[in-house]
């Protein structure tokens, strides 16, 4: 059988073109949401300026999920299976493991259980509510596999500027980046901007004479993620609420969505930036932010129980390497189990034993 091909016969992530930079994005992402919601007032320092501004990093979060599923989209049914059941089995057993891990503080509603705190209001009144984000994509998980064949008979560009027009009407209108529909809106940049990517640049591994042309993308991503640093650092401050502010958090999404096209384009990675991240120190962290992001708040609950964290810098830094460490575990030996007694139990698996 061909080593390349997983659940339901759907080429594994390993299988397909990789970009390091991505999960070096995600390494980011992760650290600024914990330093946002767990490093000490007192001790933040120039991180107060990511506490105030959760929502976007939370944000870049959802633009990504979309970039990374239509890097690797399903186009058969066969695949669209194999798209939910891993997404299913790396999800739900690691969620289910930290609520009820949370039970020790909180008893979850059925809403909790059942991931349909699609808010972060709701999520507030959950056990472990950090998962709001991880809930609220999960509409965009159920409804992309079956819109992604369809937009492939709709051109790349148009694709990119009715997925733009979209996210501009949802995120104008509805103001605030914690619900469903702008998540969905988000995601569907992320697809777009990938799409993009993929199609429209030349691919540097068969057309030579394109490769002259990459420093222009690695520098248009340079300039993108530079001046995307310098919104977050000093536009506004949310605790005034201004136009400038709102204009910003509202804007980092497209931001993001045209970072990762220019420094994913021609399938290759591009620019000084995205050298950095793609830097093995980042990258292999990236791997594991899912269990990150899920295990944060009852890790962070059960230390505090034992070791009051919330004034103690040095507290802070033990609690982030031990989240760090439990979610490595996590991925790099359950989740493989997992993913292997269900590709024991899979059609394509009954029919090699029989």
């Amino acid at each position: 059988s061909d080593p390349t091909l997983g659940l339901c016969g759907f080429p594994e992530p390993w299988a397909v073109m990789y970009l390091p930079h991505l999960q070096g994005v995600r390494s980011l992402c992760a650290a600024w949401v914990l330093c946002g919601r767990f490093l000490p007032e007192e001790h933040a320092g120039i991180w107060r300026v990511g506490q105030k501004r959760l929502d976007v990093a939370e944000d870049i979060f959802v633009v990504l999920s979309g970039f990374v599923a239509q890097w690797h989209a399903p186009h058969e049914v066969r695949e669209v299976c194999s798209f939910y059941v891993r997404r299913l089995v790396r999800l739900l057993p690691a969620f289910w493991l930290a609520m009820a891990w949370s039970l020790i503080f909180q008893l979850p509603s059925l809403r909790c259980i059942f991931l349909l705190q699609w808010s972060k209001t709701e999520a507030r009144q959950c056990p472990n509510g950090a998962t709001a984000t991880v809930a609220m994509l999960i509409p965009c998980w159920l409804i992309y596999p079956w819109t992604s064949s369809p937009l492939w008979k709709v051109g790349p560009r148009l694709t990119l500027g009715l997925a733009s027009a979209f996210w501009l009407l949802v995120t104008f209108l509805r103001g605030e980046l914690d619900n469903p529909i702008t998540s969905l809106a988000s995601f569907g940049l992320g697809v777009a901007a990938a799409r993009v990517a993929q199609e429209v640049f030349p691919d540097l591994e068969v057309d030579e004479d394109a490769k002259s042309q990459s420093w222009i993308w690695g520098s248009v991503a340079d300039m993108l993620a530079v001046l995307a640093a310098l919104m977050v650092a000093f536009v506004g401050d949310r605790s005034g609420e201004t136009q400038a502010f709102l204009a910003m958090e509202r804007c980092m999404g497209l931001l993001a969505a045209m970072y990762f096209l220019f420094s994913s384009a021609g399938k290759s990675g591009h620019g000084l930036v995205q050298g950095v991240l793609s830097h093995a120190s980042l990258a292999s962290l990236g791997k594991y932010t899912l269990y990150v992001y899920l295990f944060q708040e009852p890790l962070f609950r059960s230390i505090d129980t034992l070791v009051p964290l919330k004034h103690s810098a040095e507290g802070f830094v033990f609690f982030v390497l031990l989240l760090w460490l439990i979610a490595g575990l996590y991925a790099e030996n359950v989740e493989p189990l997992l993913l292997q007694m269900v590709h024991m139990h899979s059609p394509e698996s009954r029919d090699e034993l029989s």
